[in-house]
């Protein structure tokens, strides 16, 4: 086998934490499309494709290094229940290492895919030497989507870390589980609102990022603006509400590429429980393109015609009794933009 032919885009460091295998070899895995369950499967074999960040390995060995600077990290936050000090050189890797993960998987690549076929039938519309080539059935995507996508983020990552991190502990009989898109992002703020802009950017207002990294622990990064998390200076809330666990699973249902990723105490029932509440958003497209104002002449009579895409909500209404509005974002009115930003610095940041 060539080497570094199969690239994980879902770390194996990762997966391991949810085997109950001595040895980490195996875990559990359900196909949320098919409903197929089964236990102890190779590790090695899921969540990963050949040469998926490419043939030159560069990415692949790039993103092993964080995953090398990473995985002792995690593994001292599993032992020791504790989350590196804010601003450390623990916590920066484990920062990074967290953002880029939400953006390197298959589901992550689907999505930017989505938006360029999209995008290029549309102009296909008024060209007619484009409209010649493009037929409906023909599926328009980015030679390398992946590369594409860690390009975008690795520009940003630097200006998302106002985002605040907690630890949550979950002390129910129900475990956490993960998928192979495992670091979903989210936004109770906006959501709440009916904001109709796009809520998951990098940079928007209200973002959450939920990452489990055990069955008993998970990571949460959030706009401190926009939630209270516990008691303020709170670096981790104990959960002890099963309704808690059961909608931060059906995150990982309702964003999963295809595969989640449980220990041995879940059982088939309750994944094909949870999955029957996600499958009419399951079936949504993973973006959407639409005009934005209207359509105007420029100076040379030419028709001019303004579009934005954004990636397309799996819209939950979580509802989580350890999260709560502070005042100031309870009373908050939104301006006029499309998106809303935490820092209006940002507003003309090109990725």
């Amino acid at each position: 086998m060539a080497e570094k032919k199969k690239q994980h885009f879902v770390p194996k460091l990762l997966l391991r934490h949810f085997s109950n295998e001595i040895k980490k070899t195996k875990i559990n895995i359900f196909n949320v499309e098919t409903e197929f369950y089964r236990i102890n499967c190779p590790l090695d074999s899921q969540a990963q494709e050949d040469y998926f960040y490419g043939e030159d390995k560069v990415i692949e060995d790039a993103l092993g290094k964080i995953e090398d600077s990473a995985a002792p990290i995690i593994a001292e936050i599993i032992k020791e229940k504790k989350i590196p000090v804010r601003n450390s050189e623990k916590y920066i890797i484990l920062h990074l290492f967290s953002i880029i993960l939400s953006y390197r998987t298959k589901n992550s690549s689907e999505k930017l895919n989505e938006v360029v076929d999209k995008t290029i039938k549309e102009l296909a519309k008024y060209d007619d030497r484009l409209g010649a080539l493009i037929k409906d059935d023909l599926s328009i995507k980015l030679k390398n989507a992946p590369a594409q996508s860690l390009s975008t983020v690795a520009k940003g990552v630097k200006y998302a870390n106002d985002l605040e991190l907690v630890l949550l502990i979950n002390n129910t009989k129900k475990k956490f589980i993960t998928s192979d898109n495992p670091c979903n992002r989210y936004n109770q703020y906006l959501e709440k609102r009916n904001h109709p802009g796009g809520h998951l950017g990098l940079f928007s207002k209200g973002l959450q990022l939920f990452f489990p990294i055990s069955p008993d622990l998970m990571l949460v990064y959030y706009d401190k603006w926009a939630y209270k998390f516990g008691n303020k200076k709170d670096t981790k809330i104990l959960l002890t509400d099963e309704n808690d666990i059961n909608q931060l699973n059906l995150l990982q249902l309702a964003n999963c590429h295809k595969i989640c990723i449980f220990d041995d105490s879940v059982s088939e029932m309750y994944l094909k429980n949870l999955t029957s509440k996600v499958n009419n958003l399951r079936q949504k497209d993973k973006s959407k393109l639409y005009e934005s104002g209207k359509r105007h002449l420029d100076i040379d009579g030419n028709e001019r015609i303004t579009y934005i895409h954004q990636t397309e909500d799996r819209k939950l209404n979580l509802k989580l009794s350890f999260v709560k509005e502070p005042q100031g974002a309870k009373s908050h009115k939104l301006t006029n933009h499309f998106v809303q930003l935490r820092n209006e610095n940002m507003r003309d940041f090109k990725g």
